[in-house]
């Protein structure tokens, strides 16, 4: 995978939070998925066309109900079908602005698919490297996982 295919999503996911949620987000240092994220709730994007692959938002429960709070505008204190289609409208909201950027993939992106369950792994291709992007807010850190194999 190459670096300027991971910085449209970087990008995106800055640009998201600052006008969807009204957060700031601070990047960490990339990094190879060797262990599972420590996430309660993820959201799912799988990617096609000239790449297969996904982008995975991975939360820890408490970040994702006060990022879905913001988000939605009303307090959320429990997991419920609210919080999960948030956290896929995210997901789907970055890569899409992401695809954009990427238009020489001839990207196709999926529906989001929410996985929940405390440390869960979602599967990517075997052969392809997944780079985990941690991010930083004021209410709480969240992964990004981005995983492309060209076909």
């Amino acid at each position: 995978m190459k670096a300027e295919h991971i910085n449209p999503f970087l990008k995106s996911t800055i640009e998201t939070f600052k006008t969807m949620v009204g957060i700031a987000v601070t990047p960490g240092k990339l990094y190879l998925r060797k262990e599972p994220n420590n996430a309660d709730i993820s959201g799912v994007i799988g990617l096609s066309g000239d790449v297969r692959g996904a982008v995975v938002m991975a939360y820890p429960l408490a970040t994702a109900l006060k990022i879905c709070s913001k988000f939605l505008g009303e307090d959320i204190k429990e997991l419920n079908a609210s919080v999960a289609d948030c956290i896929g409208e995210i997901a789907n909201i970055i890569t899409g602005f992401a695809k954009k950027d990427l238009q020489t993939l001839h990207l196709s992106i999926s529906l989001p698919s929410i996985v929940r369950g405390q440390g869960h792994v979602v599967d990517m291709p075997k052969e392809a490297p997944v780079m985990c992007i941690p991010f930083d807010t004021d209410i709480g850190s969240f992964v990004m996982e981005v995983s492309m194999v060209d076909k």
